[in-house]
């Protein structure tokens, strides 16, 4: 081989070589970066899967946690706790509170977090199978709607459960569709059954709507308002309102998708004691209500700010009296923090037919079987487009399609509702509301992809009469 090709093989492979280790490095130092985050997200999702939702360990070790295989975990059943670790010196241990789900023991004090259970919170089960519909389990008795196209409906159900194998697969583990307050299909993956909570994450945000309104109809609050805790003399966030923080708009210095570890969004959720203690520490990053940024900080800076407002007895009543008993919703649990604050940003079991009866509420513009459960135009409120989100894609904790969507969309040849609005969570959780066509969609997966619900509602839209031709 001559000198100067030999030279240059030689050269290329030490870039290789130097590109290899470059990388081998960052991944190593991610990984020891991330540890406390990784060990605590895997106790807290090993501990929701088992006491909360009743899954195996090993389900949750190898579908969420999948790409964490180094974690490794112990459960311990009789004190209901998970512990995980990457390292066996950095642990991190979850604990199980009857009513209020798992938290994270961030001072090792399992016995003080306990101590916080609230039991009188859970909402009986025993009768939902003699209810009838929506109210319970039961068949309504009414004739199911005449107007669907069935063996279309049928195939697009079945396409989201046989999605071709690919490294980003949907895993689609239920779906609802109910129409004309009717369920019209339903349908579970294997492992998974009705009876099974499911994870909303993000999704919760929209429940937090929910109480806002509950609290706004019993007078306790006003979306004008200011956050107590910020009014200090000369605190520029004192010109934020529940308004601006329902709209994401509230200018605080904070990046929900931050990539290198520890980020806001881990820290807050899974490193601290306090996610709304945490998330009322931010400075505002720009002047309040002239920019959109998704900010899960936010919904739980309203988290705490109900709890100041209602003190506790109210506040961890009011989910479970005055929304989900009045709405039929019986398996609902809302996870609090180590400080016993609802985690409203991600934190929500439920399962699906309880999401669609919240659905359900939002269709029929928060009243239920005749009673206002939320104030009138509250339901309007949050699916008004926010001022800031150029895109219209936002309202009050609610999503909404999007113009580029849209038009995307009519490119097509493909018309979307206008009144289209949606919960959604990470990993494809998605409470979609059409009210002009009398549909509910939930959608419950483990969707690695995480996208848009958009196709999925176009397909099962076209099984469904269009009144406007």
């Amino acid at each position: 081989m001559k000198p100067l090709k030999r030279k240059i093989l030689l050269s290329l492979l030490v870039l290789v070589l130097l590109f290899i280790a470059a990388h081998v490095g960052f991944v190593c130092w991610y990984v020891w970066a991330g540890a406390d985050v990784f060990a605590a997200y895997g106790a807290k999702l090993l501990a929701s899967g088992v006491f909360v939702a009743g899954r195996t360990p090993d389900s949750v070790a190898e579908q969420e946690l999948a790409i964490l295989f180094p974690l490794r975990y112990e459960v311990d059943r009789e004190n209901k706790t998970v512990t995980a670790w990457i390292f066996p010196s950095r642990r991190k241990t979850a604990v199980y509170r009857e009513g209020l789900g798992v938290a994270l023991a961030h001072d090792g004090d399992i016995a003080a977090l306990q101590r916080q259970a609230r039991p009188e919170l859970v909402l009986k089960q025993d009768d939902a199978a003699q209810v009838p519909w929506p109210m319970g389990d039961a068949p309504s008795g009414k004739p199911r709607p005449s107007d669907i196209d069935e063996a279309k409906l049928v195939d697009v159900v079945d396409a989201l459960f046989h999605e071709p194998t690919r490294f980003l697969k949907r895993h689609t583990r239920a779906l609802i569709v109910v129409y004309e307050d009717e369920i019209v299909a339903e349908k579970y993956a294997e492992g998974f059954d009705a009876g099974q909570r499911f994870a909303a994450w993000s999704a919760t945000k929209s429940v937090v709507h929910a109480l806002y309104g509950v609290a706004v109809r019993q007078g306790k609050v006003s979306i004008h308002d200011g956050v107590p805790f910020w009014q200090g003399p000369g605190d520029p966030r004192s010109a934020v309102t529940i308004d601006m923080l329902l709209r994401m708009s509230s200018g605080l210095d904070y990046n929900e998708f931050d990539l290198l570890p520890p980020t806001a969004l881990t820290t807050m959720i899974f490193l601290k004691p306090g996610a709304g203690d945490y998330a009322a520490t931010l400075p505002l990053g720009r002047p309040p209500d002239t920019a959109w940024a998704y900010a899960s900080a936010g919904t739980n800076i309203l988290c705490k700010m109900l709890r100041q407002v209602c003190g506790d007895d109210a506040y961890y009543a009011l989910p479970y009296r005055e929304l989900f008993s009045k709405i039929g919703i019986r398996s609902a649990i809302l996870e609090a923090d180590a400080s016993g604050t609802f985690v409203g940003s991600s934190l929500m079991y439920a399962t699906a037919r309880d999401y669609a009866r919240f659905g359900l509420l939002y269709l029929h513009d928060g009243v239920w079987q005749g009673e206002r459960i939320l104030p009138e135009g509250w339901v309007e409120y949050g699916r008004t487009p926010t001022h800031t989100a150029g895109d219209a894609h936002y309202g009050a904790h609610w999503w909404l399609v999007s113009r580029s969507a849209r038009a995307k969309a009519a490119a097509e040849g493909r018309q979307i509702p206008e009144d289209v609005f949606f919960a959604s969570g990470l990993e494809g959780q998605f409470i979609i509301v059409i009210p002009s066509r009398k549909l509910v969609i939930v959608h419950l997966a483990l969707d690695l992809k995480s996208a848009s619900p958009v196709a999925m509602v176009q397909d099962i839209l076209d099984a469904f009469p269009n009144p406007q031709g």
